[in-house]
């Protein structure tokens, strides 16, 4: 702290030291000539009968405006100190076609929302103990992928998580550090980071997805570490013993409520869940978001300030966000919409994939995937199934073993008429593998 220069009057200049008299010795001899008693009127000091009687009730009074005018003022600074620490711990990218121009006004997000989160094996930033300068962080995948669509009245939103060794065809597009890449054909989608960074992931996400992702997100390590943090843990169910000696992890049959490193650990594990593959690790994610929605909700964390900024100081300190989410008010609007969802109409679903010519990947599966990315687009609920259930099957006679039926007729049932009688039969929709962020369950190892 620098020192204190001299002493100023109130009205910030030093009086002359000399040629004019001082204002308290012209008040005393002005004050000689008049009678004792008005000679103490001009003084601070007041006449006894002048001071005000002070009760309890107005001493308390007095102390609650003074508490108050300390708070109003206090949450003033916290704020803009908050806003400003937010928004200088960003890093953002442009993830192009003038899409980062468009932000919504605090507090309310107008019409739907695609969100692509991308959570990355990068070591850089991360720390020794996550082997950053070493040869393990020579390579950077996008392992998880996750397209959040919001539908345009807020009333349902979708997570398709897109497993990283799918193959895919790539467009051309341009990287977060400006250079062109040309479309690129047979890929795995978590090998488009190392090259084309979120930008170049975002374009593939769309070509696959037929969304307009305007909005993006990518989260290493440490961020999952922090979030978790934030909200105090997240309580989860294992099955059975869990043993993963490539993540560490390890957790015994029951409930645990895991945070910091565990909660890492939980998301990355794939030899210690399932057959482990990476489709047996994204169901244990969607149990884990499913928990981790409920005990949001539960709290009320999204419409709680000070939670919120907890939340916003991890997600930004530790994340990448494309410049139309790189804004305290975007951020707080996303909240609030999905905080007005109930959890039962949140669904995480799988793309659809099938075992693919290339060895270890897998493709998409058609006609499934494009009709559940068609009914994103046209904001329909999507018919998921918890990875252990048993799906049923569809009988020639238009029903299914279960005894619903699913036959149709030419009033509408399942289709509509032309007026000539033909009936126009509605693509029926897949079961995909997910769940609804209102169920639990368990990881099985």
């Amino acid at each position: 702290m620098s020192e204190l220069g001299p002493r100023r009057s109130r009205s910030g200049f030093h009086p002359p030291q000399g040629g004019v008299e001082p204002a308290s010795a012209r008040a005393a001899v002005g004050s000689a000539s008049l009678p004792p008693s008005r000679r103490l009127a001009g003084r601070s000091i007041a006449r006894h009968g002048q001071l005000p009687v002070m009760t309890a009730a107005r001493s308390l009074g007095k102390l609650f405006s003074i508490l108050l005018v300390v708070a109003v003022v206090s949450v003033v600074g916290i704020g803009a100190a908050a806003y400003l620490k937010i928004t200088n711990n960003v890093q953002a990218v442009d993830i192009g076609n003038g899409q980062d121009e468009e932000a919504p006004s605090f507090p309310t997000l107008q019409g739907g929302a695609n969100i692509l989160i991308v959570g990355s094996d990068d070591r850089t930033g991360q720390g020794e103990e996550f082997g950053e300068g070493t040869d393990e962080a020579s390579g950077v995948l996008n392992d998880v992928n996750m397209v959040v669509h919001i539908a345009e009245d807020h009333s349902s939103a979708t997570v398709v998580s897109i497993p990283r060794d799918t193959i895919v065809n790539t467009p051309s597009c341009t990287s977060d550090d400006g250079v062109a890449i040309d479309e690129q054909y047979g890929v795995p989608f978590n090998s488009i980071l190392g090259e084309g960074g979120l930008s170049c992931i975002v374009a593939a996400a769309e070509q696959l997805s037929g969304l307009d992702i305007q909005y993006a997100g990518l989260v290493k390590f440490r961020g999952v570490i922090e979030l978790s943090n934030a909200i105090g843990g997240v309580k989860v169910c294992v099955a059975n013993d869990i043993d993963d000696p490539y993540v560490g992890l390890n957790l015994t049959a029951g409930e645990h409520t895991i945070q910091g490193e565990d909660a890492l650990k939980f998301l990355r594990t794939r030899h210690g869940v399932g057959d482990g593959s990476d489709l047996s690790r994204i169901a244990n994610q969607q149990l884990f978001l499913s928990a981790l929605l409920q005990q949001v909700k539960s709290s009320d964390t999204l419409t709680n300030p000070a939670k919120l900024y907890g939340l916003a100081v991890a997600v930004t300190n530790n994340m990448v966000l494309s410049n139309s989410l790189n804004n305290l008010d975007t951020l707080m609007a996303m909240a609030g919409a999905i905080s007005k969802i109930p959890l039962e109409q949140i669904v995480f679903a799988q793309l659809p994939v099938a075992s693919s010519s290339y060895e270890g990947k897998v493709e998409p599966l058609e006609p499934d995937a494009d009709t559940m990315w068609a009914s994103l687009r046209n904001d329909q609920p999507l018919n998921v199934v918890g990875p252990t259930s048993t799906v049923e099957a569809t009988d020639p006679s238009g029903g299914t073993t279960d005894g619903t039926d699913t036959s149709t007729d030419e009033t509408g049932g399942d289709g509509t008429t032309d007026g000539t009688g033909a009936t126009e039969v509605a693509t029926p929709q897949p079961t995909l593998v997910g769940q609804e962020a209102s169920q639990t369950g368990c990881a099985n190892a």
